[in-house]
């Protein structure tokens, strides 16, 4: 898996967003959109790692940053999932290439934007139950330095101000959005889960969860089994 890749850029509120780009000179791309948060980090080099297998097999893909995240200069506190699915949908418009989607855990719950694009979808996470996870490592964290923070606590918090959560500032309209948001069923749409979950999939893939891991890793079974699914949707 030598595949070059290149970086690019798409604007979005006056801020160029970078993208990572594998398989440029392919005729066939896909929107890659990337987990949330700190899920992100976890799964980052298995995602580049399965755009390296679609380049292989002639298929181009695009990750791009959201507003807020890895190296962006945009506002993280300001950002909130209505303004993702903005970003994706001017993301998607500066990049016409790219005739299909694929979202990953809490990615799903913005891909929904103005595109009808098919879509792709890997372990669609709910936004509360990400947004549960988050508050319980920050009360294990302030534990850990001798404070005592409750659920209710955070959630009052929430209401006016930022919250840090995971290392990532969750502002207002965010944790609002979050507490309520879902992934919206959509017409021509593959969901994708893991042999583990028992959750209803039109395809189950060998691997594990790397969101669940405690680092960043990698795990070539999962990162080929979502590629090879990828090529054989997108082919079909």
């Amino acid at each position: 898996m030598n595949g070059k890749l290149e970086f690019s850029s798409y604007h979005f509120d006056e801020y160029d967003e970078l993208c990572l780009i594998s398989g440029s000179q392919h005729q066939i791309k896909i929107l890659l959109v990337p987990p949330l948060f700190d899920e992100m980090n976890r799964m980052r080099r298995a995602l580049v790692d399965a755009m390296h297998l679609l380049d292989e097999c002639r298929i181009g893909s695009i990750l791009p940053d959201l507003p807020g995240t890895n190296e962006s200069l945009f506002p993280q506190g300001e950002a909130n999932l209505t303004l993702w699915r903005s970003a994706l949908n001017m993301c998607i418009s500066q990049h016409t290439d790219c005739k299909s989607i694929a979202s990953f855990r809490g990615g799903c719950l913005i891909d929904d934007f103005d595109c009808e694009l098919p879509r792709w979808r890997f372990s669609p996470a709910k936004g509360r139950s990400m947004l549960r996870t988050m508050m319980r490592t920050r009360i294990a964290s302030d534990k850990e330095a001798g404070n005592v923070t409750k659920m209710t606590d955070l959630q009052d918090q929430a209401i006016s101000s930022n919250l840090n959560l995971a290392g990532n500032i969750i502002g207002p309209s965010m944790f609002a959005e979050l507490d309520q948001a879902e992934p919206i069923t959509l017409e021509n749409t593959r969901v994708v889960r893991l042999e583990s979950d028992s959750a209803d999939a039109d395809v189950k893939l060998a691997g594990s969860a790397l969101w669940l891991r405690a680092e960043p890793d990698a795990d070539q079974l999962i990162s080929t089994a979502m590629a090879n699914d990828l090529a054989s949707w997108i082919n079909s």
